[in-house]
């Protein structure tokens, strides 16, 4: 072995171990849950038990990965706490943090899973609250023309009690209308109910797996374990490098 390289591969070790020694650590804290049924009308129909479809799982993701929860963190946490998103195999997903402090971590985890919940059930109340808003116009518009088209029938079958045979058609044209706009009108109110209902349910909350807790130790590799690493790199590099030039 090649005296020089062992020399260099111990000096880099050694500037390994120190510029680890000195950098700040960082803690680990993990959360697992379950990501909760997003559709509000599968929440009432199955009484607000069950997971979320793949569909809605990647959705959940996207939102934990999205800047608006990523400012949110740093304004509560601070700019050093980090995090990622994954899902695991059997289709929940991992929450992973870093923080310099380990019940900052862990905290940060937890509150994470909570923070996304409320902001997801926001964004749905809130198109929920646009469509309510929508029916609740249609239902005025159903209601003045139901009543204006009982006003009109009321007056025909009054005149058709001298002319039936001229009026008959007009009657039974303005009866089908009447009849159609009652019944629109009855699907809409049974909507606005229904809507009325989404915005009244409790709002579902991820299922915790496992909740993080404070880590004892730093992650990572301890500071000498990256420095006998980075020797053992640094020599297996150069060594390769003196059997290219043979």
């Amino acid at each position: 072995m090649n005296r020089k390289n062992l020399v260099f591969s111990i000096v880099v070790a050694l500037a390994a171990g120190v510029i680890m020694l000195f950098k700040p650590a960082q803690f680990k804290a993990e959360s697992t849950f379950f990501v909760p049924l997003t559709l509000l009308e599968k929440q009432i129909d199955q009484n607000g038990m069950g997971f979320g479809s793949p569909v809605e799982v990647d959705a959940h993701l996207e939102l934990m990965d999205s800047r608006t929860i990523g400012l949110l963190v740093e304004d509560k946490f601070g700019p050093q706490t980090t995090y990622e998103v994954s899902r695991t195999r059997n289709g929940a997903v991992l929450l992973e943090t870093l923080a310099p402090d380990a019940q900052l971590a862990a905290d940060a985890a937890n509150a994470i899973v909570v923070l996304t919940d409320s902001v997801k059930q926001q964004m749905l109340r809130q198109n929920v609250g646009q469509s309510l808003e929508f029916v609740d116009e249609r239902v005025k518009e159903l209601a003045t023309e139901s009543e204006a088209l009982r006003k009109v029938l009321d007056s025909l079958r009054f005149e058709a009690q001298t002319d039936s045979l001229a009026l008959a058609a007009l009657l039974f044209q303005k009866e089908r209308q009447y009849g159609a706009a009652v019944v629109e009108w009855t699907q809409a109110q049974r909507k606005q109910e229904e809507l009325k209902g989404y915005l009244q349910a409790p709002a579902p909350r991820s299922y915790i797996i496992s909740e993080a807790i404070a880590s004892t130790s730093p992650a990572g590799l301890p500071w000498w374990a990256a420095g006998i690493l980075a020797g053992i790199l640094a020599l297996v590099g150069l060594w390769a490098v003196d059997v290219m030039k043979k």
